[in-house]
């Protein structure tokens, strides 16, 4: 089914009333390995030299929690960029935003790598904050393509288990090259993967945004039109909640580690590696279960086994087991957990209304990095005045029993009516873009 568009050029913004000769053509689906990298490579720009960060505190002459701020600083920058992006790329393409990221990005990597000073660096990196506009692009692109919200998770879960291989090598990747070469080779790395992931932007991904609205003031004021819907700030807190719990074990375990375990910066990327096992395990169960299973009670069923893993742990402590395999391991069922919660949350809350799935997608990102940062801001005092497992473990507990409330809601609030086109995907797609007031009324 052909679906007339607002026109727009590959690189250029659209141009109201200007007919577009290529307005009628169905864009192509971009490739899986397109997809998984520019969904990756948020993450490996936001962990891959945590490894290292006590040696950049220590070559830049600042304090171990100053230099926190490199990560969770970054949060906050891309909490903000989404806000921003999301719009963007509903107005003027996902193309043309994508590629203005990296354009951003790549020379931004470089500056970490080369930066002689600390306030040069988190200038820098500052900057590097942009390439999460690659992140929730990606999402939008996925739900653009595909013709429903079971679909959008499918395929996103699909996306979310082989990019999970990313935050699983990315510290492993990062402690042996600041090892080997020093911490600054990690950003170089960073550059090389921007210019590659652009070259595959311009070679191999098609416009996907073929509805869009006719002034960028217009898609601003649809923002109420999302925080109105008890559905989307369900589905946006649990994946608030839940990747909070990530970043605050991130932060904490390379300090943890190096005091408790004396561990060094290798042995700590090897055992964030086995974390994101579980999270592809996660997404494989997800891929399958989402055709049989309410998308709530699969949010429901992530969040409890996310309680469950953190009292696994402490059980095992308050048992005098002192192998650092006590901290990561039980931590599998925890990327289980999340594998369960981020492609299902993350598709229900674009799906609200899809003409805004940059918007939502935007929108989700910047509470999730928001709330990020404070969090792992107050976990690196926390840890810096009472650095202990035990401390680490509660601030995981507190925050994941919190998930458990809006994961409730979802489970048992009905998911909206599939669509009776559902397995029609021209028609369900046509269907979703005509009738975006309904999908927003429906909560």
């Amino acid at each position: 089914m052909r679906i007339s568009v607002i026109p727009c050029s590959p690189i250029l913004a659209p141009v109201a009333g200007v007919p577009h000769p290529l307005s009628d053509v169905s864009p192509r689906k971009p490739t899986l390995i397109t997809l998984i990298l520019l969904a990756s490579i948020n993450v490996v720009t936001l962990n891959m030299f945590l490894p290292a960060l006590p040696d950049m505190a220590r070559d830049f002459g600042v304090s171990f929690g100053l230099m926190s701020w490199a990560f969770s600083g970054y949060l906050l920058v891309v909490a903000a960029m989404q806000l921003i992006v999301g719009p963007l790329s509903d107005y003027f393409g996902r193309r043309p935003v994508l590629i203005g990221c990296f354009v951003i990005y790549i020379p931004a990597s470089l500056g970490c790598m080369l930066a002689p000073t600390v306030e040069i660096f988190f200038a820098c990196r500052v900057l590097q904050g942009v390439i999460i506009g690659a992140v929730g692009t990606s999402h939008a692109i996925i739900r653009d393509t595909e013709p429903s919200q079971e679909h959008a998770a499918s395929r996103l879960a699909t996306v979310v288990m082989v990019m999970a291989i990313m935050p699983m090598l990315a510290p492993l990747v990062g402690g042996m090259t600041a090892d080997a070469f020093g911490w600054r080779s990690n950003f170089l790395l960073m550059t090389v993967l921007g210019a590659f992931i652009l070259g595959l932007v311009l070679i191999t991904l098609d416009e996907t945004n073929r509805e869009r609205m006719s002034t960028f003031g217009q898609q601003i004021r649809a923002y109420p039109t999302l925080l109105n819907s008890q559905r989307f700030w369900a589905f946006a807190l649990t994946v608030v909640f839940n990747v909070g719990i990530f970043y605050v074990f991130l932060v904490g375990i390379p300090v943890l580690g190096k005091a408790n375990y004396d561990l060094s910066r290798t042995e700590i990327g090897l055992l964030l590696a086995y974390v994101p096992l579980g999270y592809m395990v996660g997404n494989s169960i997800v891929r399958v279960a989402v055709q049989r299973l309410a998308v709530g009670t699969l949010v429901f069923c992530g969040r409890l086994i996310g309680v469950a893993s953190v009292l696994g742990v402490m059980l095992l402590l308050s048992l005098n087991v002192s192998n650092p395999f006590v901290l990561f391991l039980p931590l599998v069922f925890m990327g289980l957990a999340n594998g369960l919660i981020m492609p299902t949350s993350t598709s229900g809350a674009i799906s609200v209304n899809p003409r805004l799935a940059g918007t939502a997608s935007g929108l989700v990102g910047a509470m999730m990095q928001f709330c990020g940062a404070g969090l792992t801001a107050v976990g690196s005092y926390t840890l810096t005045q009472a650095p202990s497992v035990w401390t680490l473990l509660s601030i995981m507990l507190v925050l994941a029993v919190l998930g458990v409330f809006p994961a409730l809601i979802l489970h048992r609030t009905a998911d909206p009516t599939p669509s009776p086109n559902a397995s029609n995907p021209d028609a369900s797609s046509a269907s979703a873009i005509s009738s975006p007031a309904r999908d927003a009324n429906r909560d």
